[in-house]
């Protein structure tokens, strides 16, 4: 019983301290390719990610991503890779989760 007793106070203590000191902030990455055979790539290079691959529609003026989440903090880019022969890049966010856009998207 003090065993347990014991480590509900340390695990209370715990949580104190990192509620006084607080806790630096993990980083998911803010996109993720859904895995549904688009082929959508996303490489990270520090605060920008790098957007390729994708599907073509018939005439290649047409290219779709799919994202499972695809959201952006301020300072991030999505940078879209491009040729001279696109005229539309679609994206597509199958995820349940809102997407938030405080960055920039931009396409290169």
């Amino acid at each position: 019983m003090w065993s347990i007793l014991k480590r509900v106070t340390r695990l209370l203590m715990l949580l104190v301290v990192m509620s006084v000191f607080g806790v630096g902030k993990v980083r998911a990455q803010s996109i993720t390719p859904a895995a549904d055979g688009t082929g959508t790539n996303v490489t990270t290079k520090g605060n920008q990610y790098d957007i390729d691959g994708g599907s073509l529609s018939g005439d290649g003026a047409n290219l779709f991503h799919s994202f499972e989440q695809f959201g952006l903090s301020q300072g991030e880019i999505a940078n879209f890779l491009s040729n001279p022969n696109l005229v539309n890049i679609l994206g597509r966010i199958g995820g349940g989760n809102p997407s938030v856009i405080n960055g920039l998207i931009q396409v290169t």
